[in-house]
């Protein structure tokens, strides 16, 4: 029955502990977490070397509880945002008190000088953001030495070992780029004999402790990540470049456009009215008299007056008087034949004006046809600009470059 007293006793004080490091490792956060300053930190590829002090309680096969002090040093290397890989090498004073008497103990007061090593791994849960809560577990030995009251070493000063097992929870606080505030809870399992008394239980003790981290190194490779960014800004800066020079090209180009079609435009302009000019003149010199073609063989007629629209094969409406006189002319010879022939000035390419010529004859022989000419009597020829019979250089010497001419076949 007073065992089960004991235990139950022992019980409600472990609750009590845990509780008081809860409430320990909440009030850090609260006084931590105002402190963000806005700084962010990855840990992979990073050195991080820590130190940290608190407080232990031993949680063994004593009654009693005790706090004792308690530190550590860590050094860890991020292997990935989410994992770093370090040791914990630290000092802790374990102490315990114990009422006697109890199980055939003599030993009241018992404390440990121990000096803990764990390799161990941590997990962090928002690597990269300014606060980051972790999780850690490890595995290693530590070595102790035990005292009494009466500060006697029990048995001796030699130092015993036993296994750790660390493992626990924290948040980090940065409040610059290369430090971070760190506050942590945990456990550290140790074997049945630290306190001297094996009873089939493993023996450990709780933790809480804050401190500080110092950051080495940098993970992101800060140069490169300066480099990379530098050229990437010169390459948005020469896509920029060079977007404004198309643009400035194509402006250019539609500009040039615009003014070679308003030259273009004006120029149709001019020489419709040159034309219009001379058809009303023809108009004019038909109703005084009504000139007569005569076709003889081997001799060429110019049937001025025959003309077409700009830079093409259609013809003019007062180019019908003209024609008709043609008609007329080939009506009254049955017997004669014509090789219709088209002519241009100079303005354009000499391949273009050929096309253009034939098609213009062409023209001419198919307005004939349609009144009543025989096909067979009628064939063309489209010369260009390689007969003229004016200077081109003149708007007047052009106009009569532009001519469609009958030769009279023998």
């Amino acid at each position: 029955m007073q065992k089960c007293k004991q235990l139950s006793k022992r019980n409600m004080v472990t609750r009590s502990i845990l509780t008081s490091i809860l409430i320990v490792f909440v009030m850090s956060l609260v006084i931590l977490v105002p402190m963000d300053s806005g700084f962010a930190q990855k840990t992979e590829g990073r050195w991080v070397l820590g130190f940290h002090g608190g407080g232990n309680v031993w949680i063994n096969d004593y009654n009693k509880k005790v706090f004792g002090p308690g530190g550590d040093v860590m050094i860890r290397y991020g292997i990935t945002p989410a994992f770093s890989a370090g040791i914990l090498v630290g000092y802790e004073e374990l102490k315990s008190k114990q009422d006697i008497p109890a199980s055939g103990q003599t030993i009241g007061y018992l404390k440990l000088h121990s000096i803990p090593a764990s390799a161990a791994l941590w997990i962090h849960f928002a690597s990269g953001e300014y606060i980051s809560p972790y999780a850690y577990a490890g595995l290693g030995a530590m070595i102790y030495k035990r005292l009494n009251g009466a500060s006697a070493y029990i048995p001796n000063s030699q130092f015993i070992s036993s296994i750790h097992v660390p493992f626990g929870i924290g948040v980090e606080v940065f409040p610059s780029k290369n430090a971070s505030i760190v506050a942590d809870v945990g456990y550290r399992v140790t074997d049945d004999y630290p306190d001297a008394i094996k009873i089939g239980k493993l023996d450990g003790y709780a933790t809480a402790k804050v401190g500080v981290n110092l950051y080495f190194g940098s993970g992101d490779d800060e140069e490169e990540a300066q480099r990379l960014k530098d050229a990437e800004a010169r390459r948005i800066r020469e896509l920029a470049d060079a977007e404004a020079l198309r643009l400035k090209q194509q402006a250019e180009a539609e500009a040039e456009a615009r003014r070679v079609k308003e030259l273009a435009d004006a120029e149709a302009r001019r020489l419709k009215e040159l034309a219009d000019a001379e058809a009303r003149r023809l108009l004019a010199e038909q109703k005084g008299r009504d000139t007569v073609i005569i076709l003889e063989k081997g001799k060429t007629v110019v049937l001025k007056g025959v003309n077409f629209e700009f830079n093409k094969a259609t013809l003019t409406m007062e180019s019908e008087i003209i024609l008709e006189r043609a008609h007329k002319a080939l009506h009254a010879s049955p017997d004669l034949s014509v090789l219709i022939v088209g002519h241009t000035d100079n303005v354009g390419s000499a391949a273009y004006n050929k096309k253009l010529s034939l098609r213009r004859a062409e023209a001419v022989k198919s307005w004939l046809v349609k009144r009543g000419i025989s096909v067979r009597r009628l064939s063309v020829a489209g010369k260009g600009f390689d007969e003229p019979i004016d200077d081109n250089t003149t708007d007047e010497g052009r106009a009569n470059n532009r001519r469609i001419e009958f030769h009279v076949l023998e």
